[in-house]
């Protein structure tokens, strides 16, 4: 009887440490699906200011358009009412000054008096609930907000116009739908579905059906950052207000850990029933059968076993295969997943170059140290940067490759990495640039600091600065054939796209997205390119920018290689984004103040938000440094051979180890290269 007992609390011990296996993984499920529908909301969020923070750009654009403010100019203090407003409405509405903001803001309006549209054109004034934007632009001069518009959601963007003859200057708004590819770029960056909701029916939706109708289930349960979590916490979603009365809803599913918990509780529970079962046998075994044996002391010494066989049920460990499962096997496939199959290998031919090692690879291309080979044991080595196969189908990004190689092949400085060779293989383009030994400044201050715990000296930092500005005089003066300027900004000067050499010279390169006249492909007003930790304000706003936007991102690569460490901090990229279009606040100034000196002035006026109280020049800016500089360029090539002595002994290896081959791996060309070539 007491062996029939003790089998019974082995069961009911192993039932209640289930319970409380299930009850904490559906805590654990439950809390990690809230955490995903938080990001999600975040992330969703940040995409929809996105969108309105380029409404902004755009509006302060037209802001300083002369034909507005010399129509504006001729109101005096007439009101923007009556045969006035007819006026401007018409000039508005057929001028072509305006014709490309017509095209992008169906709505759009003047206000001259307080916070209300006195002229809106593309819906009743009545309808737009914008007097909030209105009154921040007429304190800030500039502001954005989404609004409300005959019950649809708006990015808008309002504008102080300055004119000389009035005393109020009069608010410029711009507003746009937030529409489907809105809406998908929050959906995408959410990584589920998103929708629009008044808090009673759905406005729009993206994303895949299934996750939409789950979402349609929480409308009506709208509070400023609350999550709704299934019950079985296989799914999260995440609320934020956009506008009054309007709300974005982000779909989240469980992240993968939560499949991870659900395989160890099965474990856990596996484990419980199997020792509860064990021990029920072993009780049944000893209880039932015939012994003189003392019982009571076998009992106890059993029901011990059950106790601590049910005190392990409730925080079993996870088995090691299980562990291995996870991180092992698991972690292979994934880096496996994460590498493109149209990569070649080290070691492979790729038309006349050998490739050697692979240094990395973006969203346009992969690139390679790599040599070729001629008669008589000649090689030479060279970096070969390869446009993504999947690319090549792609027009607009093969005229971007094939804009940088003729732009960069025109570049030859001692200073600037230069393009030797442009071609194709097969259906593959390519570009070959100088190879030289060497680390970008990035890797240069991050080897420091593992090696020596500290940045750059201040003189070393003002000589790779020095030498970088005589990289930008050249390149922002040059010319064209007939002698027009060309007008080149870089607008992406930032460590990585420094490079010193094992001798310490140094070297700027990567002119991918440099702006210069007479390139074939143009970005966007309004479109931002580049680094957002090392990019200057107007860059930031999508504006326009001249040589002033590279000259301020020195002083941003300059305050890194002092400090270590990046001017602007934030948790997402639009937080780092908005700073940037900012410039140095009160978070930064103090920080700039600290630096030593004289680099604290220098890089303080480098950084000027105003590009007007910048160095007007790179020859300006360069002479500022000059008395500075000392001899530093031999204590560079000291500090080079220090930190990377053994790297650059093993990359010399590999290069002299590099033998010709008869297996092209690929056709090879009839010549060297097409289009823009330099030898």
């Amino acid at each position: 009887m007491i062996g029939v007992l003790v089998a019974l609390a082995a069961v009911g011990g192993a039932y209640a440490s289930t319970r409380a296996v299930n009850r904490n993984r559906l805590a654990s499920a439950r809390t990690a699906a809230n955490t995903a529908a938080t990001t999600a909301r975040e992330r969703a969020g940040d995409a929809l200011r996105m969108s309105v923070k380029a409404a902004e750009n755009r509006v302060a654009a037209v802001g300083t358009l002369s034909p507005l403010v010399g129509q504006l100019a001729l109101l005096r203090h007439e009101k923007l009412e009556g045969a006035v407003a007819k006026t401007l409405d018409d000039s508005l509405t057929n001028e072509p000054y305006f014709e490309p903001f017509r095209k992008e803001f169906p709505v759009y309006g003047l206000s001259t008096d307080g916070d209300k549209l006195g002229l809106v054109h593309g819906m009743q004034g009545k309808e737009l609930a914008a007097e909030m934007v209105v009154r921040r632009a007429r304190a800030e001069g500039l502001a954005s907000d989404i609004v409300v518009g005959g019950g649809w959601p708006y990015a808008a963007g309002a504008v102080r116009v300055t004119v000389p003859s009035m005393t109020a200057p009069p608010i410029l708004l711009l507003a746009r739908p937030i529409d489907d590819a809105a809406l998908k770029e929050a959906a995408d960056r959410a990584g589920g579905a998103v929708l629009l909701t008044d808090g009673k029916k759905v406005l729009s939706q993206s994303g895949p059906r299934a996750e939409v109708d789950r979402l349609a289930t929480v409308i009506g349960k709208e509070v400023a950052g609350a999550a709704v979590i299934d019950p079985t916490g296989d799914w999260g979603a995440g609320v934020t207000p956009i506008a009054p009365g309007v709300w974005l809803w982000a779909f989240a599913s469980s992240p993968a850990n939560t499949s991870e918990a659900e395989t160890s509780a099965t474990t856990s529970k596996a484990i419980v029933w199997s020792a509860a079962a064990l021990l029920s046998m072993v009780a049944l075994f000893f209880g039932l059968r015939r012994a003189p044996a003392a019982p009571e002391q076998s009992v106890t010494a059993i029901g011990m076993s059950a106790a601590q066989m049910t005190g392990l049920g409730r925080s079993a460990p996870v088995l090691p295969t299980t562990n291995m499962g996870s991180t092992g096997y698991g972690a292979t496939l994934h880096a496996a997943g994460a590498v493109p199959a149209a990569v070649i290998a080290p070691g492979a031919t790729f038309g006349r170059y050998t490739l050697l090692d692979r240094l990395g690879e973006g969203g346009m291309a992969q690139v390679f140290t790599a040599v070729t080979f001629g008669a008589e044991g000649f090689r030479r080595k060279f970096v070969v940067k390869r446009l993504r196969p999947e690319l090549s189908a792609d027009q607009s990004v093969v005229a971007q490759f094939i804009d940088e190689a003729n732009l960069a092949s025109t570049l030859v400085h001692s200073n600037v990495i230069p393009v030797f060779d442009f071609g194709k293989v097969g259906d593959e383009y390519f570009l070959a640039t100088e190879y030289i030994l060497g680390r970008d400044l990035g890797r240069v201050v991050k080897r420091l600091q593992e090696k020596a715990g500290h940045a750059l000296p201040a003189d070393i930092v003002l000589h790779c600065a020095h030498e970088t500005l005589k990289a930008l005089e050249y390149a922002h003066t040059k010319t064209g054939e007939a002698g027009t300027p060309l007008g080149i900004v870089h607008r992406d000067v930032s460590p990585n796209n420094v490079l010193v050499s094992a001798r310490g010279e140094v070297k700027l390169f990567d002119f991918g997205i440099v702006k210069a006249e007479g390139r074939v492909t143009k970005t966007e007003h309004g479109v931002v390119k580049g680094n957002v930790s090392f990019m200057s304000p107007e860059q930031a706003r999508g504006g326009n920018v001249d040589a002033r936007a590279d000259l301020f991102s020195l002083g941003l690569v300059m305050y890194y290689c002092l400090t270590g460490d990046v001017l602007y901090h934030g948790n997402t990229t639009y937080e780092l984004l908005v700073k940037a279009a900012t410039g140095p606040g009160n978070d930064e100034l103090p920080r700039i103040r600290a630096l030593p000196s004289p680099a604290a002035a220098i890089v303080a006026k480098a950084l000027s938000v105003d590009p007007n109280g910048r160095y007007q020049s790179a020859r300006e800016f360069a002479a500022t440094i000059a008395p500075h500089v000392g001899q530093a360029s031999a204590d560079l090539q000291a500090l080079m051979t220090h930190l990377f002595a053994d790297d650059f002994k093993s990359e010399e290896k590999l290069f002299a180890s590099a033998a010709p081959t008869t297996d092209t791996g690929s056709p090879l060309p009839a010549s060297p290269g097409t289009g823009a070539r330099r030898s």
